[in-house]
């Protein structure tokens, strides 16, 4: 885990060494070589770059020799990707609403069975190398199961709190998920460990929020964060020429960074850009109908990890001056919030939601998939949620949540959170695996 007023996620993979500041891995050196795709996307097969170096955002996950890995986890040469042989079909169902299979392919009904084992056939194929070895697989080992009883827990490291029961990320603590009975479940170096607390601190972080904008889900788009991290692993040569849409509260650290570097800045506002460039990869970002040209853009801004605060009790709701994020506006008595987590504004402009964009990466549900869905009259954010796929991706609703329900707010739907369950992040079988 980072510093609490580190825009961060504290929820990345537990153990994530490669993950390191400052560590080179594949993510890293597909930025230094100029081509940052090393994943392609779930329905349309678009290409994907790493976007938050942290492991939650699951835009990097791609066939490696052990399964499927995230590019900013391994080192290099782990992950195998190459270019995805289903993109010609991903870019005619880019024609298409995300339920088009189930009102085309499904049918006959008598042959829906085929239909289905097909689909998830081709969506497999390009992992289909990737696999456990019989080897590997017994040698995996039950984790150590324990319970722990502690006046205060404390997630992430906020400071202060002696004798309190610590999750940090940094010494390898995942905090999966609040469960009743104000338990919190965690996941690390001493096993599986239920922590029942009289109150808990909560310093979970941050995320990074993308402008709802055509292109916003080109590789080379990344956070500020993940930029600082890649720096630091070599990845950014002097003069690379980087955009940056950032709030008026991180310019001097995007500045820094890009000091620190010897970065090429072609631009720098608060004011996202009309769109960004590029087929397989960022080459520039539309500006006031000019063409600036970049081959990073980097957002500063920042969504506040709000999952395991609302699993707890936390209401949270969508901000209204600025860009909408989703923030958290009331809590139990026994929870405290720390560093970014508490963020109640975006601190950019608003900007209108492209019908082009993509609103959720992850399952590639855009913009206007969200006003289709809405005027087919699943006007509720579960509704939407499960007409379209939105928000079930890998990042669990991480980064398309405040833009999901922005569009929604603006359609004149309700706006009310889903629900947030645990596991707060997603975790493999082989993680769980413990012996009580």
């Amino acid at each position: 885990m980072q510093n609490t007023d580190n825009p961060v996620s504290s929820l990345s993979a537990p153990g994530a060494g490669s993950a390191a500041a400052g560590a080179v891995s594949a993510a890293s050196a597909a930025i230094a070589s100029g081509k940052p795709a090393v994943a392609s996307s779930f329905r349309f097969h678009r290409p994907r770059g790493p976007l938050c170096g942290r492991g939650y955002c699951y835009q990097c996950e791609a066939p490696a020799a052990s399964g499927r890995e995230l590019a900013c986890q391994v080192g290099p040469g782990a992950v195998r990707y190459r270019r995805d042989p289903l993109r010609p079909l991903g870019m005619l169902a880019e024609r298409f609403p995300p339920w088009f299979y189930e009102s085309r392919a499904l049918r006959p009904a008598p042959l829906r069975g085929v239909s289905l084992h097909a689909l998830r056939y081709l969506s497999a194929a390009p992992s289909l190398s990737a696999g456990v070895s019989p080897r590997e697989a017994a040698a995996v080992h039950a984790l150590p199961y324990s319970e722990v009883d502690a006046d205060v827990a404390v997630v992430g490291s906020a400071g202060g709190h002696p004798g309190a029961f610590r999750a940090d990320l940094a010494q390898g603590d995942l905090a999966v998920g609040l469960y009743p009975g104000r338990t919190l479940g965690v996941v690390g170096p001493r096993g599986m460990t239920a922590v029942r607390f009289r109150r808990i601190v909560l310093a979970t972080g941050s995320y990074d929020r993308l402008p709802p904008v055509p292109g916003n889900d080109l590789p080379g788009v990344i956070g500020l964060s993940a930029l600082e991290r890649y720096g630091a692993a070599g990845a950014l040569r002097a003069g690379l020429a980087t955009a940056f849409w950032v709030p008026p509260d991180q310019r001097e650290r995007a500045v820094a960074c890009a000091q620190s570097f010897r970065l090429s800045v072609t631009w720098m506002n608060e004011q996202a850009p009309e769109r960004i460039l590029g087929r397989r990869r960022v080459t520039g970002v539309a500006v006031a109908g000019a063409h600036v040209p970049c081959e990073l853009f980097v957002t500063a801004v920042r969504q506040p990890a709000v999952e395991l605060a609302m699993q707890g009790g936390a209401t949270a709701e969508l901000t209204s001056d600025g860009l909408p994020i989703l923030a958290v506006t009331q809590t139990p008595e026994w929870m405290d919030l720390a560093g970014s987590g508490t963020l109640q504004t975006s601190g950019v402009p608003s900007v209108p939601a492209a019908d082009e964009a993509f609103a959720c990466l992850c399952e590639d549900v855009r913009v206007g998939d969200l006003k289709a869905c809405v005027a087919q009259g699943f006007a509720h954010p579960e509704l939407v949620k499960r007409r379209t796929g939105a928000m079930t991706g890998s990042c669990q609703g991480k980064l398309c949540s405040a833009t999901v329900l922005a569009v929604l707010r603006d359609l004149g739907c309700d706006v009310t959170p889903t629900r947030a369950r645990p596991l707060a992040r997603p975790v493999s079988l082989r993680e769980l695996a413990a012996d009580a």
